[in-house]
């Protein structure tokens, strides 16, 4: 329960119980100074309870407490004689049924009333039958005083566990939001650096290979190389555009394999390095998710094998097998002798294991190079695409 509603119902209780008091000591018909020292004591029990030692009524100093006084509410009650002393022990029963447990509160309120009566049989043999309505109908207050607090301690419940809720909520959106903007940069970083750095990489090799043809004063062929040069760039700003906006994987109507054969087409064009391919010409449709995958895998392991192996030749393949695509792409290039996990190839795994497929690079045993490895699950009851030409 929230500090501000506890404190406005004490305030509400005490505010009741001083009005009681001062009620009874004034209605009493058979005023004593016993009854007036006891109710006095009461309502001064109830101020040093709430407001100096400040008990918890959940814990058991509490429990003693609200016994305490319930001891001393019947002890008022039996004396007085009067339905305003009733007040003190229905106020109990309330506050008992709201801070504890139902069927703790449910024994309290059948003892309440039984100590009730047989006090009353006690001390004044019990009344004769036409004040019998004083006894009886006691006990209908009492449960009902029960099941409104009952209600109310339920309906605070629910509404504390409902702002819980809502709390836990609002810290989940933000939660949800700063991932979700935490992804949104990784991707983008993502697409720039696949994108960008193959861009990059082809264009420096198609330089550097019009410097070499220059140094010969083979003009024509440096020309050639630069006018490919400046088409790469123009397509890989386009790229970079497409990238940027996120929308590679929105445009209608795109054929993903023309696009892979497209990707090693121009870097072939570009870098002058060999690429034999095979692509199986039966792969299902596949999600967006994967098939931006294998093309930055792609482009990545060409990218990286030309810049840091200064590979040649290059084997790729992308086959399908029972149920998972294989991706297999190989270098002649100098082989590490540590591979290191940089930016590039951490993305590629990142992109891999998003879409639930492992990745592994690795060097060849007997030749130079390096062997990178992907294999992706897919569902293959999906309507089958031919390679285009």
């Amino acid at each position: 329960m929230d500090a501000q509603l506890n404190n406005r119902i004490k305030l509400i209780l005490t505010t009741i119980v001083i009005g009681t008091t001062i009620i009874l000591l004034f209605h009493t018909p058979d005023f004593s100074f016993e009854l007036c020292l006891l109710s006095i004591g009461y309502m001064v029990a109830v101020l040093i309870r709430d407001y100096i030692m400040k008990i918890n009524l959940q814990r058991p100093k509490g429990l003693l407490f609200l016994f305490f006084q319930l001891a001393l509410a019947i002890v008022i009650s039996v004396l007085s004689e009067d339905f305003f002393a009733q007040i003190y022990i229905l106020i109990l029963i309330g506050e008992f049924t709201f801070y504890r447990s139902r069927n703790q509160s449910i024994l309290f309120t059948i003892a309440s009333y039984l100590i009730c009566v047989i006090s009353l049989r006690i001390y004044h043999y019990f009344p004769p039958f036409e004040q019998i309505y004083y006894v009886l109908p006691r006990i209908i207050e009492y449960f009902a005083i029960f099941g409104i607090s009952l209600l109310a301690k339920i309906a605070f419940q629910q509404k504390n566990q409902l702002a819980r809720d809502n709390e836990q909520l609002r810290i989940a959106s933000i939660e949800l939001e700063r991932r979700a903007k935490l992804q949104e940069r990784t991707r983008i970083s993502r697409e720039i650096h696949d994108s960008v750095g193959h861009t990059l990489t082809s264009a420096l090799t198609g330089l550097q290979a019009a410097s070499h043809a220059i140094g010969k004063n083979q003009y024509s062929i440096a020309v050639e190389m630069i006018d490919r040069t400046k088409e790469n760039i123009l397509s890989g700003l386009d790229d970079v555009r497409t990238s940027v906006h996120l929308l590679r994987e929105n445009i209608p109507g795109h054929q993903f394999i023309l696009e892979l054969q497209t990707l090693i087409h121009e870097t072939t064009k570009q870098t002058n390095v060999e690429i034999e391919s095979h692509i199986d010409a039966l792969l299902p449709d596949l999600s967006p998710m994967i098939e931006i995958t294998i093309y930055r895998a792609l482009q990545e392991g060409l990218t990286n094998g030309i810049r840091h192996g200064a590979s040649t030749h290059f084997q790729f393949s992308l086959t399908l097998h029972t149920a998972f695509l294989r991706f297999v792409l190989s270098d002649n290039g100098k082989s590490p002798i540590h591979i290191i996990h940089g930016f590039g190839l951490n993305a590629m795994k990142e992109r891999v294991e998003d879409v639930g497929g492992e990745l592994s690079v690795s060097t060849k045993e007997h030749a130079r190079g390096i062997i990178l490895e992907i294999t992706i699950p897919v569902q293959t009851n999906k309507i089958e695409r031919s390679e285009q030409p």
